[in-house]
């Protein structure tokens, strides 16, 4: 077993980088001393450890000490050398400013890449970007001569890391990311650069605070090669408990998820702005024994951001001096940036917010995050408390569920946090991005186009162990549907995507897109706060922003002037559609209840007899066509209703795999709607599309689980039969 090596080792190993990134330390921290060696001799590594807890410098700091200490490498430094690949432009733009001194210090240039800020032309040594930008680089900045591709702005890059791995992983993105990896490494065997792996001379790392498989992840995102450092670490987490004068109490191992959901406080949906206000005055101010400064308001919808930060914005501030602001994607951006610079000066401050905060945005020290609803999963839950708490190295969290269902779900979530526990994450090929990466593969290679083995041939590189058959399939129906022409041996964009590649970036991203909406301008500067889904019914009172508006003119642009004082109850409309209930959040709500893994009870619920399964709407889809089951209003990925318990004995759910595959794809295109399959699933041959969407579905796991149910009749004997029957109250 090698000798472990010292920090002083460790620091002098990365030559100049060590005192640049780590001079100001006394020691290092634990993840940096397990992920250093690994990055520095070379390897493709996947650090995965707690939010806050050094995961930046100890990848960035070895990958940019091999690249210096390279033969040539002080001589090489003009030119992008690292590509930092964030999730967000947010994100990116912290990023850039926390790495920007160091790098300063070494004399190397930083620089960011996307729809807001256009630094490649500088040509950084280290520039940061997100996934779409990387798509726009790899087509766009590629020198051709005589109808050849000779230089590339990307051709000098060595090294790639990933940030906030986790929130790539099973999605369309994710596999975009894979995808533009492979396409990197073209580019660099293009211009002459190999490795002893046949990888192309490129490393490449990320760093993740909350994953259940980081091999898994590692393997699927860097590639076969790659491995893990896991470096193990929880924060204590206080949750306010506004009915007792003991105010905060710790979540510690005597306390189970029906336990914790008995301590938390409902907030009903028709009273929740002020139940908010009360609630965070009273845990920002007392039942501590310091004065909270800060808190983080997580709101689950747009509308809901506005409208609670302007009641807070007009409220708040009669107690103390706290600065109010609100923070969504509809928002501009300088708005957000606005309140993000706020909130990080202010002594005093509430910023309410949607997922836009979640990622690791430095908005400076936060006290208290408080969490409107309940998150979708643990690993949402982990990165929103992961803001708070990290001077003083314990999280305060103040929950206000609003119904039977999210109090539960939150309980468990939180239970989940405390023991580290993960919910598995599944895996299955999005073909549809193969659709999108074809399309910019092809603009990429400019007026000579592509053969068709030429995209087959990235197939089998990017996914090695898929059937090249698959892709061939999807060329010839692109070909067929005249997005892609065949002349004379080589592929070129039909009429359609040449005009949308012309006209921008529409075709770079995985992700649906709900158009801009219509502009929201303050009449007074001309200055546009925001997009909406279109002009309100309501024209008086309309919260936006954390302010209260009137709405004085509409064609074409909504003009807004401030609007008097009065309650802050009206908010405008957004196109983004409500997250479907999916399997992960219904268990955390079984568990919350105290149910046990296998149980799926029946319950008389005044309006009929339900049978709780809780498996997710994407479960719900196959049941109803598997057993002739009916929605239940309100109850989507809980509940169906049944007849009689007969609908759903054991007998009947014991059902052969074929039969369940048969339901998955009678429903497929249902499935669809509800499964995450790219904006190009619908450009799929038909029995591509029915494929993705069944191995989304993972058939032998769901027979597994349907198998397991155990199904009986709760009635009022049970301890816990009021609190299920409160789920559809």
């Amino acid at each position: 077993m090698p000798r472990r090596l010292s920090d002083r080792e460790i620091v002098r190993a990365l030559g100049p980088v060590g005192p640049a990134f780590f001079g100001g330390f006394s020691s290092l921290r634990d993840v940096q001393r397990e992920a250093i060696p690994p990055i520095l001799e070379g390897r493709d590594v996947l650090v995965a450890s707690a939010t806050a807890s050094g995961k930046t410098e100890a990848i960035l700091a070895p990958l940019l000490a091999r690249i210096l200490n390279r033969p040539g490498g002080p001589a090489r430094a003009r030119g992008i050398r690292v590509l930092l690949v964030a999730p967000t432009r947010a994100l990116v733009n912290d990023l850039e400013a926390r790495i920007a001194g160091p790098l300063d210090e070494l004399g190397l240039p930083c620089g960011r890449q996307t729809s807001d800020h256009k630094d490649k032309h500088r040509r950084p040594f280290v520039l940061v970007t997100t996934p779409e930008s990387f798509d726009s680089m790899l087509v766009r900045d590629g020198q051709v001569e005589n109808g050849k591709v000779i230089g590339h702005l990307l051709a000098d890059v060595a090294a790639v890391f990933i940030d906030e791995a986790h929130l790539f992983d099973g999605t369309c993105r994710g596999d975009q990311l894979s995808w533009l990896m492979g396409r990197l490494r073209r580019v660099r065997r293009l211009r002459g650069e190999s490795g002893p792996d046949g990888r192309a001379g490129l490393q490449v790392c990320a760093g993740s605070a909350t994953i259940s498989d980081p091999e898994g992840l590692a393997g699927r995102l860097l590639g076969p090669s790659a491995s893990a450092v896991k470096v193990p670490g929880t924060r204590e987490v206080r949750v306010f408990e506004a009915s007792t004068d003991a105010a905060w109490f710790r979540i510690d191992t005597s306390l189970d998820a029906p336990g914790l959901r008995r301590r938390l406080e409902i907030a009903p949906v028709e009273e929740l702005a002020a139940a908010a206000e009360d609630r965070i005055w009273r845990a920002l101010s007392g039942g501590s024994d310091q004065t909270l400064r800060k808190a983080l308001v997580f709101s689950p919808t747009r509308r809901l951001v506005d409208i609670l930060s302007a009641h807070l914005r007009g409220t708040l501030p009669r107690r103390r001096a706290i600065s109010v602001r609100a923070h969504h994607g509809s928002l501009e951006r300088a708005i957000r940036e606005e309140a993000e610079a706020e909130f990080a000066s202010a002594r005093d401050a509430v910023l309410v917010a949607t997922t836009t905060l979640e990622v690791g945005v430095d908005i400076g020290d936060v006290d208290l995050v408080v969490l409107i609803g309940a998150p979708p999963g643990t690993r949402s839950l982990l990165q929103r408390i992961g803001r708070a708490g990290r001077r003083i190295g314990h999280t305060r969290v103040l929950a206000l569920p609003r119904t039977t269902a999210e109090r539960a779900g939150l309980a468990s979530m939180l239970i989940a946090a405390r023991d580290g526990r993960l919910e598995p994450e599944g895996y299955a090929r999005r073909w549809s991005v193969f659709v999108q990466q074809a399309a910019s593969f092809v603009a990429q290679a400019g007026p000579r186009g592509r053969r068709r083995s030429d995209l087959v041939e990235l197939s089998r590189d990017v996914w090695p162990e898929s059937d090249t058959a698959t892709a061939e399939a999807i060329v010839a129906q692109l070909i067929d549907d005249d997005w892609l022409i065949e002349d004379r041996g080589r592929l070129r964009h039909g009429d359609d995507w040449a005009d949308r590649f012309d006209d921008g970036p529409g075709m770079h991203g995985n992700f649906e897109s709900a158009g801009a909406g219509v502009p929201v301008v303050d009449a007074r500067t001309g200055v546009v706060i925001a997009n909406v889904a279109g002009p309100p019914t309501e024209r008086k009172g309309l919260s936006l922003g954390g302010q209260r508006w009137d709405v004085e003119e509409a064609r074409g642009e909504l003009l807004l002037k401030p609007s008097g004082a009065g309650p802050a109850e009206r908010g405008f409309q957004y196109g983004a559609r409500p997250a479907p209930t999916r399997c992960e959040y219904a268990v955390h709500v079984r568990r919350g209840l105290g149910l046990d893994e296998r149980d799926a009870p029946l319950v008389d619920l005044p309006c009929g007899l339900a049978w709780f399964y809780f498996g997710g709407v994407e479960h719900e889809v196959v049941l109803r066509e598997l057993l002739t089951l009916k929605p239940f209003d309100g109850l989507g990925g809980l509940a169906v209703r049944v007849d009689s318990g007969d609908a759903v004995s054991p007998t009947r759910l014991d059902l052969s795999e074929d039969k369940l595959r048969e339901a998955v794809d009678a429903r497929f295109a249902e499935l669809e709607h509800v499964l995450d399959v790219g904006p190009y699933q619908s450009l799929l041959p038909e029995a591509c599309r029915r494929n993705v969407v069944a191995g989304l579905m993972d058939v032998p796991a769901f027979r597994r689980w349907l198998r397991s149910r155990r199904v009986w009749r709760m009635t009022a004997d049970d301890s816990r039969y009021e609190h299920v029957r409160a789920l559809g109250a």
